[in-house]
């Protein structure tokens, strides 16, 4: 379902996530075209903001939420590259490179977003190079995840590669249960674990099992519970 079409009652001067993101370049008259022209919308879970292959008809600020970005090759195979939580701005690529989408931005959970449209990035684009060289930086960033990812695919065994995943989805989607264990729902299959931790899928089962067996997570379904984060925090933190 698809809620809360229109203009935004959120003001993008006292956005929390602006000071951490490229917009932080604008001024105050910018943030005013910002504030008039985009539109803010709730995206439930399997829904998309666009999909690979498509023109960039805008630019999606995450206000609060989860989003995925997934990627097909020619035989239809799809595989879920990233992690993009409050405060990202995602399908930027397409307007600054004037191609198509290179992935699909999926929705994993409930998600507030705000569309600004291509014509409003274009022409803050040319009124601030500052934007520009945000949008650059945040290439770049992305660019050095993308390594940072690879280096630990080649240098942490799969079971620390497993568990800095659970971590990052408690630290954008975990809260505490009425005993105060953390824990979150999973939203995504197991074959997407295993894309992001660069397995194969039959090894997340074989994973879980171990990590159970140790005491360090249990899985309920898609409820996912630290039994014993310190450990947890500590292999990470080792492997890292």
């Amino acid at each position: 379902m698809l809620m809360n079409h229109g203009k935004s009652i959120h003001n993008c001067a006292n956005c929390p996530s602006r000071q951490t993101t490229e917009w932080r370049a604008l001024g105050e008259s910018e943030l005013a075209l910002v504030d008039q022209a985009k539109r803010t919308r709730t995206f439930e879970p399997g829904m998309a903001l666009y999909h690979q292959g498509d023109q960039g008809s805008g630019v999606y600020c995450i206000q609060s939420g989860l989003i995925g970005l997934r990627r097909i090759d020619e035989n239809g195979n799809s595989v879920l590259i990233r992690l993009c939580s409050a405060g990202t701005t995602v399908g930027y690529r397409a307007i600054l490179s004037k191609q198509a989408q290179r992935d699909t931005a999926e929705v994993l959970s409930s998600s507030v977003i705000c569309l600004i449209e291509r014509s409003v990035v274009t022409k803050l684009l040319a009124a601030n190079p500052q934007l520009g060289e945000r949008f650059l930086q945040h290439l770049l960033e992305d660019t050095n995840e993308i390594e940072d990812d690879y280096a630990r695919s080649l240098m942490l065994s799969q079971k620390s590669r497993f568990l800095h995943v659970m971590l990052v989805f408690y630290e954008r989607l975990g809260y505490q249960d009425e005993t105060g264990k953390p824990v979150f729902e999973l939203p995504i299959q197991r074959s997407d674990i295993a894309s992001l931790i660069g397995a194969q899928p039959e090894t997340i089962s074989r994973l879980i099992q171990k990590v159970q067996r140790e005491g360090l997570l249990h899985f309920d379904s898609k409820r996912v519970m630290f039994t014993d984060m310190d450990a947890v925090l500590h292999e990470v933190g080792a492997a890292l």
